[in-house]
């Protein structure tokens, strides 16, 4: 970037200024402005400023010499950071902390200090094309400080409730077994009856009024009721002169409380975002037409990826949330699908990864995609929706997103042989659709549009694409529900 401020000591005029600030919340922030001259010479000016307000006026000072500057600094830096670097008359870019420490390790080794940070951020530009840091509007930065907090909020949750998982697992183990893995009525009971003593002797019917009201369509709620009954009898005995039992049900006591106090502040957060949400967006149909896409996710989509205009492409948003897959190459070696690069927000993350769960439960396509990967391919639960994420809620910015690649036996015309061991497969058959537009085609393929905001009507589908390939429709036919295990 050309600078056309004059250095007073030779008289040269720099061709190039390079700015790097390590930002601190406390101490003070380094600063490394990294002059280039003409003769190609570099002179190093650093120099630091408090977090006041006095030492933002003399930043924006001492910037202010060289106008258009881009300084770098790492996503930790506050708002007000930005806002100094404009009244300097120059931006602010972000480099993320892990591309920091990278470049840091390659230029200077395993010595790190605030002096080092500064100056390896003031050579970032020489490596990462930087992007000003686009400010939000008083609104919108308060819509991703609150989904920010819900997401660290939903994850301290996560870690609440599997402590008390790990604890029960080591305490009694059979009786959480006898919960069935039905985590309402693990909670329930567990809070009723904390001490293991007390619920090896807890009355059957009331025991059995708890365990029905938290637990949908089973019939074997008795059974259920006295396997509980019966697993802490056992372990009561087990643990006579080994373990305080007094003492295991405050422990039990205490995961419970953190569990019910993390669900209280989790909803206290998905309000406030969700009331911001709906003064900048409405009802927001567009975000709504995506299957998945609620309330607790939409905010979030909406606070980073605001109307989708800072986005050229539906890969250039994919990239930022971070959910698309990396690469890795080497000779005659090649792994284009590895572990995703989770470059982005990880609260956007989580976002993406709750509404894939939600909308494979109501997309056939991605129901059966979804399974695909679980049965065929051997993938676990969290890979499987990660992969679904993106074709669920891609950002059309160019145009419909490709659907899933579905397995070759869902388009074969007659069914294979039966095999030994597989004759109680179920059909992964794709069902024949009914009358009336397809699931796809009632998502909006435009681009985010800003509040006030209308989905756009879905375009009328031509009549011979309603006709199935295998078959001809029926005159009257009613949509079959693809059942995934």
């Amino acid at each position: 970037m050309s600078i056309h401020s004059t250095d007073h000591t030779t008289g040269l005029s720099p061709v190039r200024v390079q700015v790097g600030i390590d930002a601190a919340v406390v101490a003070n922030h380094h600063v490394c402005v990294r002059e280039i001259l003409p003769d190609g010479q570099v002179r190093l000016t650093r120099f630091t400023t408090p977090p006041t307000l006095a030492g933002l006026g003399m930043l924006s000072a001492r910037l202010s010499n060289y106008p258009g500057v881009v300084a770098v600094a790492e996503p930790t830096s506050m708002t007000w950071l930005s806002i100094a670097m404009r009244r300097a008359g120059g931006d602010l870019s972000l480099l993320g902390a892990r591309h920091a420490a990278r470049l840091r390790g390659a230029i200077i080794g395993k010595d790190k200090s605030d002096v080092i940070d500064a100056d390896v951020l003031a050579t970032a530009g020489e490596v990462f094309t930087l992007t000003p840091l686009r400010p939000l509007s008083p609104p919108q930065l308060s819509l991703r400080r609150a989904v920010t907090r819900r997401g660290k909020l939903v994850v301290d949750g996560n870690r609440a409730r599997r402590r008390l998982i790990s604890l029960a697992r080591w305490a009694f183990p059979d009786v959480w077994s006898a919960f069935a893995g039905s985590q309402p009525t693990a909670v329930a009971v567990l809070t009723r009856w904390p001490d293991l003593r007390a619920l090896g002797s807890a009355r059957r019917a009331t025991l059995t009024g708890v365990v029905a009201a938290h637990t949908r369509a089973v019939p074997d709620v008795p059974a259920r009721v006295e396997a509980i009954r019966a697993a802490a009898r056992a372990w009561t005995d087990f643990w006579e002169g080994h373990l305080d039992l007094d003492a295991l049900a405050w422990e039990v006591g205490e995961h419970l409380h953190d569990m019910h106090g993390a669900q209280e502040r989790i909803a206290r957060a998905t309000a406030q975002a969700t009331g911001y949400w709906a003064d900048l967006y409405g009802d927001d149909l567009l975000l709504g037409s995506v299957p998945g896409m609620g309330p607790g996710t939409a905010p979030t989509v909406r606070a980073f990826l605001g109307d989708g205009s800072a986005f050229t492409t539906a890969k250039a948003a994919a990239s930022y949330v971070g959910m698309n897959p990396s690469t890795w190459s080497s000779g005659t070696v090649v792994q284009p699908s590895r572990a995703i690069t989770k470059e982005g927000p990880a609260v956007l993350r989580l976002a993406f990864y709750q509404a894939a769960g939600g909308a494979r439960r109501v997309d056939p396509q991605l129901a059966a995609y979804y399974r695909h990967l679980m049965v065929d391919r051997g993938h676990g639960h969290t890979k499987a929706t990660v992969a679904v994420a993106p074709q669920a809620h891609r950002t059309h910015l160019d145009g419909p997103a490709p659907r899933p690649a579905l397995p070759a036996a869902r388009h074969r015309r007659h069914p294979p042989d039966p095999r030994p061991g597989q004759g109680d497969r179920p059909n992964t058959r794709r069902p024949t659709r009914g009358p009336g537009p397809s699931p796809s085609t009632q998502r909006g393929h435009a681009p985010l549009q800003a509040h006030p905001l209308t989905a756009p009507p879905s375009p009328a589908r031509d009549q011979s694409q309603k006709v199935s390939r295998r078959s001809p429709l029926p005159e009257k036919s009613t949509p079959k529900t693809l059942t995934t295990s």
